[in-house]
Order: structure tokens, then C-alpha cells, then sequence
């Protein structure tokens, strides 16, 4: 695992973050009116039987029938196969974050996880796969023989045998504890849960809703009522709540987001392509340079949306360091958008996804080092496990 770049500043002990991913709708509020607390009836191999979809926006096609088999199979209601699929995407975004030290196609990540469901296999992640296993249909369509960890259907099939096994789907909740007690996944699958249920198409009379297929849609990044200066930009979009980041690098605004949060995504995409430097420029936060280091790609971030950060409420347009951003805002994680700092670095989670100069996703873009880039939220825990300030202090926008 690649160390973070470090900024200047005292060696203090940080205080250890507890993390909690940016939602749009409380949590305990998706899993009250989630549909699936009904129970669905068993099926008994992989080929689904109930009135599952035919296509989701932004769920490859070929795994619908994977997931909803096994959710029918282990009697997980009626959404059973969004949670399979949001776990899946959560854990290895369909089996595609394969890069070495992940275990999805072959051995395990750090904490003994493997496959594209990141199913414990020793460790400090247990040893799950070796207890469910058993329970994966023989014959399986798609399976392998035996069963791997690492095959997509198997893999699905024990999944839903653990979850399952932890009350789902009577206590979702309490079923996404079991299987990784993680606020930041927890609160991703359920806010995928909610966007895949309302985009669903085809079978049981199922709502189609806008495909989640990126488009170039320009989102402006408006002045902010300070009068301080913006970078114009446009990209992606997304529909949902929930942000997404491209082969290329950019990220796709979700479109039920607020306007303040698309427009930090928005500015975060006009950066992306930088180098790393710790040099610091006039107006460097409102005309995009060539370079920028961690505190001023957050920075960046914040300024651009009229979220200014103390350092640079004089409107001098330069940023500060990390240690400045731990007094921003007010205490604690967002609801869309996360402040993570202390004396050495900082990074901002916004929708979903975060901006780093530190490289622990398994897949990059470019080389590590290269300067600010988007990344997925399964790098913070990683993140704050390999941090030698030891934890992260939480700070967010207010209202955000």
C-alpha cells in the first residue's frame, strides 16, 4: 500500500475519524421504506423465476440473473438482487477494481478478503467463504466446480447465503453490519439500493426511470453570494445521488445531488489532470494552474462551490495546508460532503467519491504521485489504517 504524500506541518496525534459516507436520504429512513422487508418465495437453482428486472442503469446485464437467483434462492424479498448487486459494486465495482494487493481475482487484500464480493477467506476478515460455501447450489449455471471465491455466480450465491443468515431480509440493517460493520459501505449500498429499485426496467412492472448513462450535460459552478470568483466547467452527469467516476478520470455528477455538491464535483473535474506541487500561486483557486497539492486540491473544491475554507475566506485565492482544514466548517462527516484532515494531509470526500493526492485505489488512472484524482470511497479506510498521524479529524460544509 502506497503512503500519502505529506504536507508540512506538526507531528500531533490526529484524532481517530469514525466514518460515515456521505447520504442524500437518512439511513434508517431508506431501510424503513425499503420494499424488500417482505418476503419473497425460494427459488431452487440459478435461472430467476420472480418479477425481478430485465435491465438496471449502471448494473452490467449478464449479472441481473446471478443476483436475482441468489436472492431468490435465499428468500432475501423483493430487493434482494439490488443489495447483491450494490455489495458487489461496493466491493470491487463488479469485479473491474482487480489490481494487484485486491484478492478479487486471486489471493486476498489486506484484511484476507477475496473475489468480486470481497468474501472473508482468513483474517481479520474471517473465514466466511469456507462456512457458506456448502450452501451454494450444486450444478450451479455459471459456477464453478467446485465453487470459487473468485467466480462471479459463486460468489454472489454465498453472499446471499451470509446475508441471509443475518436477518436479511426482515433487518437490512443489521444484515449490512454482518457482513462489513462500515458506515461509508453500508451507506453507499443503501443509497445504490434506492437508485437501482427506481431505475429498474422490464419484469413485475418494474419503473423505468433516466438510463444512468453518462452524459456530457455542462453544470456551471456559480458565483457564490460572497462574490468570489469560479472556474466555469461542464461534464458528466448521473442520475441518482450518488457520484461516479469514468475510465478517464472524470466524475459524473449525480444528478439529485445539491447544486453546491455538483458544483464541487464539477470543479474537482477541472483539476484532475494536474501535477502534484506544494508551490503556491496567486488566484490559485480561481483559475485552475498546473499543479496542486492536497490541501489546495480540497481547497479547490471548496472555493468553487462557495464552501470557502478559512484560509481562504480573505479572498487572496490561495490556499493554506492541512492542519488549517481541521478547524473548518463544523465537526463531524457530511451528508454529502466529508472534510479529512490533520497536520500531514487532507482529503474531500463529496457524493461518494473522494479527491486525493494519496494513491490507494487499486486501479489509477495514472501513475501515483501525479497529483490530485478522483478515487472511490473504499480507499478511506485503507487510508486511515496506513496513516502514520494516526486517524483524520471530520469537518463538513455546513448543511451538507
Amino acid at each position: 500500500m502506497t503512503q500519502p504524500r505529506r504536507e508540512a506541518g506538526a507531528l500531533t496525534a490526529a484524532i481517530a475519524a469514525v466514518m460515515v459516507f456521505v447520504v442524500g436520504l437518512p439511513l434508517t429512513i431508506l431501510l424503513v421504506l425499503d420494499p424488500s422487508i417482505s418476503q419473497a418465495s425460494c427459488g431452487t437453482s440459478g435461472s430467476p423465476t420472480g418479477p425481478g428486472p430485465v435491465s438496471v442503469p449502471g448494473i452490467p446485464q449478464q449479472f441481473l440473473p446471478i443476483y436475482e437467483g441468489a436472492g431468490e434462492h435465499f428468500q432475501l424479498g423483493s430487493s434482494g438482487w439490488a443489495y447483491l448487486a450494490a455489495l458487489n459494486y461496493a466491493e470491487s465495482s463488479f469485479g473491474t477494481d482487480n489490481g494487484p494487493g485486491t484478492g478479487v481475482l486471486s489471493g486476498s487484500n489486506y484484511a484476507g478478503a477475496a473475489g468480486p464480493m470481497q468474501i472473508g477467506i482468513g483474517g481479520a476478515a474471517s473465514d466466511s467463504w469456507d462456512e457458506y460455501k456448502s450452501q451454494i447450489p450444486a450444478s450451479l449455471p455459471g459456477g464453478a466446480q467446485p465453487p470459487s471465491v473468485y467466480n462471479e455466480t459463486d460468489a454472489v450465491y454465498a453472499g446471499a447465503a451470509i446475508l441471509h443468515t443475518a436477518g436479511a431480509p426482515g433487518d437490512w440493517l443489521a444484515a449490512l453490519k454482518s457482513w462489513n460493520d462500515y458506515p461509508p459501505e453500508i451507506a453507499e449500498v443503501t443509497q445504490l439500493v434506492a437508485q437501482y429499485t427506481n431505475t429498474a426496467r422490464g419484469k413485475g412492472g418494474a419503473s423505468a426511470a433516466a438510463s444512468s448513462t453518462s452524459t456530457s450535460t455542462p453544470v456551471s459552478v456559480s458565483v457564490s453570494a460572497s462574490g468570489q470568483g469560479c472556474v466555469p466547467v461542464s461534464g458528466p452527469t448521473v442520475p441518482g445521488v450518488v457520484a461516479r467516476i469514468q475510465p478517464d478520470g472524470l466524475a459524473a455528477i449525480p444528478a439529485d445531488a445539491p447544486a453546491q455538491v455538483q458544483e464541487a464535483i464539477a470543479a474537482g473535474n477541472q483539476i484532475i489532470h494536474t501535477s502534484y506541487s506544494t508551490e503556491r500561486n496567486p488566484n490559485m483557486l480561481r483559475a485552475v494552474m498546473s499543479s496542486y497539492d492536497c490541501s489546495g486540491s480540497t481547497d479547490f473544491v471548496l472555493y468553487n462551490a462557495g464552501l470557502n475554507s478559512p484560509q481562504v475566506d480573505a479572498g487572496d485565492g490561495i490556499a493554506g495546508d492541512s492542519s488549517m482544514l481541521e478547524s473548518y466548517g463544523q465537526s463531524g462527516p457530511g451528508q454529502w460532503i466529508t472534510i479529512y484532515a490533520n497536520p500531514g494531509h487532507v482529503f474531500i470526500e463529496v457524493a461518494g467519491i473522494v479527491m486525493d493526492t494519496a494513491w490507494y485505489a487499486p486501479v489509477q488512472p495514472t501513475s501515483p504521485g501525479s497529483g490530485p484524482r478522483w478515487q472511490p470511497a473504499s480507499i478511506i479506510q485503507p487510508q486511515i489504517h496506513g496513516d502514520s498521524y494516526g486517524g483524520f479529524i471530520e469537518r463538513h460544509p455546513p448543511g451538507l
